[in-house]
């Protein structure tokens, strides 16, 4: 990934996107521990088909696109459920849980999705109370993706573009920025509490 590329590379455009999300998806099958600061919406790992496909829908992504899109991402799953998975550490943002993208039906089902996956060994799931303080997370998602065979890589994305990071003082920010969120955060216990209290708020409004 980036070869000749430089220290950065920004993609802009529907050929770069697509290298890029090669990049992200050769990054994700390499690593050894990913953490993911996701204050907007679900983490792409962690998301389902339905939830996917609504937030797809709803972007206005072209419909004859929409189900290789939706197998791209749910295949990026496998970072996490392989023989030698990737540790997940992830933080999400109360307001992402509490939202209703696909409707409630798709959102409680990706809710118990994420209890699942919090289950599994390798996977650390946390949720940053609305209540805290400002922390770097506020200023936009990001993920950092650790590898055993060279330096860390740091992931942006917006709705127009992507940017990976890879300079040693650039990665020390985010660093610093995962270890804030941290401090934040609640703890896995506690997380897995809330999610079950949603999970149940919402099934109760339905029933």
């Amino acid at each position: 990934m980036g070869r000749g590329r430089g220290p950065h590379w920004l993609s802009v455009g529907m050929p770069e996107q697509h290298r890029q999300l090669a990049g992200l998806l050769e990054v994700e099958r390499t690593a050894t521990r990913i953490i993911t600061v996701s204050t907007l919406l679900i983490p792409g790992l962690l998301q389902t088909g339905d939830y996917a496909r609504a937030i797809m829908h709803a972007a206005d992504v072209p419909a004859s696109e929409v189900d290789t899109r939706v197998a791209v991402r749910l295949g990026r799953r496998e970072a996490i459920t392989r023989r030698e998975p990737a540790h997940l550490e992830a933080y999400i943002a109360e307001p992402v849980l509490h939202a209703e993208i696909g409707g409630c039906s798709v959102m409680v089902d990706q809710l118990h999705t994420l209890v699942e996956h919090s289950d599994r060994p390798n996977v650390a799931l946390h949720v940053i109370p609305t209540s805290t303080d400002w922390h770097p997370g506020l200023d936009g998602p990001f993920s950092l993706a650790e590898m055993p065979d060279r330096g860390p890589v740091v992931h942006l994305e917006n709705r127009i573009s992507g940017l990976f990071l890879h300079e040693p003082d650039e990665i020390e920010v985010y660093q610093s920025a995962v270890d804030r969120v941290r401090k934040v955060a609640m703890s896995a216990e506690e997380s897995a509490t809330l999610i079950a209290n949603v999970i149940n708020g919402k099934e109760t409004t339905t029933s």
